[in-house]
């Protein structure tokens, strides 16, 4: 029994060194990052406000999101993922349902006023100033990820 509990304490642990070790962007994967986060939060906001803002930005910038998510599923395979399409899809979900259930804390009426801004500068954004814009926070000190050098 001691065994068991000790194997599963010394595997818990090296998979946490792992992760937190592994774990790196690129300045592209950063920028990549940015960009996808930015267009999930624009479709689920403009699902929830039922506007047509999400539809013509990714209609606009349909090249450079596709450039974006190849970057994160080039990255996701850099870590290890088995299936890197599968570890992309799975994680965009999942910011798509956190960015929900921050938004269920609020009226929808509320989360509309809130993404007029967000909404306004999704509107205007062409492939440069999607990337210029992308780059420049991926380029920000406030930025989370460590930076593998690449």
């Amino acid at each position: 029994m001691r065994k068991a509990v000790l194997a599963t304490a010394i595997f818990f642990v090296a998979s946490l060194q792992g992760a937190s070790a592994a774990d790196c962007y690129s300045p592209a994967e950063l920028e990549a990052e940015q960009a996808i986060r930015f267009q999930t939060n624009l479709m689920v906001i403009s699902s929830a406000c039922r506007d047509t803002v999400y539809g013509e930005f990714r209609a606009r910038n349909t090249a450079a999101i596709i450039r974006y998510q190849k970057t994160m599923i080039a990255h996701f395979r850099r870590e290890g993922a088995r299936n890197a399409q599968s570890a992309f899809d799975a994680w965009n979900t999942s910011l798509a349902n956190e960015i929900s259930l921050k938004q269920g804390a609020q009226s929808t009426a509320v989360v509309c006023q809130n993404a007029v801004d967000l909404e306004r500068t999704a509107s205007t954004l062409d492939s440069k100033g999607l990337h210029d814009r992308m780059a420049a926070q991926a380029a920000s000190p406030t930025e989370m990820h460590p930076k593998c050098g690449r």
